[in-house]
């Protein structure tokens, strides 16, 4: 019988921050509310759908929590154990360098901002830490002061290698040609994808994504033919062109990734932190638990973290569950990788306590460490979804799930929450506390 409980070995809380634990993020199984679920800790209070604690001052240290799970004639079907490790924030003793990292879910910058916000402004709800300009956030993209790397549709593989364009990326194109601010937003198309001219220069233009252009790399054809807008509309001849959003990390000298050259190119200073949410991208199998085609390129990533900055820490960010009311076969269907719901759920907790076992090998586990979003996240809650009629002939209506793995903004905040509260932790040990 598979496991059902996938409870993290640890979970960090912060004093005066709201932790909830849901359990649809530590029961692997579509109902968890089929079984009853049992809480047992010294700290907090159980609910139907959650656990939650808001830890004082008085609570810092490590606490015992069991989860249970019994049939109705109270008969134990398994049960599990994790630590509940509090802590009370403190401000590092210099300023630490830090880079996040990752995919779809990280290309709005929303939940590396929603730490470096809650640790370092004030204000805000819930209100910040405010211990000021301690933290040095630096990646492609900036949200403000915080800088971040994501692009959409990459897995390990595409920062490990040169070969990938994330699916939002815009491209130059260099060719010869007439255009002026009036042809700026007007819709071309090439080798069947649609395409936005966003930026004119002398020699080259830049366009961004048509409608239903979201492919990985997409192939550039010869020309570009006009569809709508602008008021020049002869056919644009290419004569090469080039994406934007290729691996930063990429070393030509090294034949893959350097952080090191990254930064120096980049002017940064060399990293303290890095931070990893990676992947949804790949999971090709239901029920999987092989994530061998991760594995090789997690392991150059890490190891290439470790040769350029030996002192760097790094924090994998696990997957949350998928939709679990319809978004799944809204966007997949009935056939193919991702059409199992319950498959899909998981494969994603099965990759969760891969990538939590990896931490623990010999090499990594005094340098890396695994942070279990999933628990943290209310996907029952904060995936989005609309209201659709129960049947054809009815008006009443009923919540559909629309996205399988993309949440609400509610949700990004949620992932964010989890990553202030690793955040705060590892800098506990930068404030010589």
């Amino acid at each position: 019988m598979s496991q059902l409980l996938a409870l993290a070995k640890r979970y960090d809380l912060v004093v005066g921050d709201k932790f909830e634990m849901f359990y649809r993020g530590i029961i692997r199984s579509l109902n968890p509310y089929k079984y009853v679920i049992h809480i047992d800790c010294e700290k907090g209070k159980a609910y139907p759908r959650y656990y939650t604690l808001t830890p004082t001052s008085a609570d810092v240290g490590d606490y015992e929590l069991t989860v249970s799970l019994y049939n109705d004639y109270h008969e134990l079907i398994e049960s599990s154990k994790t630590n509940l490790h509090i802590v009370e924030a403190a401000k590092p003793n210099r300023i630490v360098n830090i880079l996040c990292f990752g995919d779809s879910l990280t290309v709005n910058g929303v939940w590396p901002s929603v730490g470096y916000q809650r640790f370092c402004e004030k204000g805000g709800a819930p209100e910040g830490l405010g211990f000021g300009e301690c933290l040095r956030m630096v990646g492609e993209k900036y949200n403000g002061k915080v800088g971040y790397t994501g692009f959409g549709g990459w897995k390990w593989s595409e920062f490990c290698t040169n070969d990938f364009i994330g699916i939002s990326s815009s491209v130059w194109v260099k060719c010869q040609h007439h255009f002026d601010e009036h042809d700026q937003e007007s819709l071309w198309e090439s080798n069947g994808k649609k395409w936005y001219l966003e930026t004119i220069e002398k020699d080259q233009l830049k366009f961004k994504r048509g409608p239903g252009n979201i492919g990985c790399s997409p192939n550039i054809g010869k020309t570009f033919t006009h569809l709508e807008g602008g008021i020049h509309i002869s056919d644009i001849t290419v004569e090469s062109y080039q994406y934007e959003e290729t691996n930063p990390f990429w070393s030509e000298k090294l034949q893959g990734p350097s952080f090191k050259e990254y930064c120096d190119r980049k002017g940064f200073p060399d990293l303290d932190y890095v931070y990893i949410l990676l992947t949804w991208n790949g999971q090709y199998k239901p029920f999987c638990s092989d994530f061998s085609h991760h594995e090789k390129y997690i392991r150059m990533i890490l190891d290439a973290i470790k040769r350029d900055y030996p002192l760097c820490k790094v924090g994998l960010i696990g997957i949350q569950s998928p939709s679990v009311n319809g978004g799944i076969t809204a966007n997949y269907g009935c056939r193919g990788f991702y059409s199992d719901t319950l498959g899909d759920v998981y494969t994603a907790y099965n990759y969760d306590m891969f990538l939590e076992k990896l931490t623990e090998c010999d090499e990594y586990k005094t340098w890396v460490r695994y942070i279990d979003m999933k628990a943290q996240f209310d996907v029952e809650h904060s995936m989005p979804s609309v209201d659709t009629p129960v049947n054809a002939r009815s008006a009443l209506t009923e919540k559909l799930g629309t996205n399988g793995v993309h949440p609400t903004m509610e949700g990004y905040l949620q992932i964010g929450d989890a990553f202030f509260r690793a955040l705060v932790s590892d800098m506990k040990d930068e404030s010589g506390e």
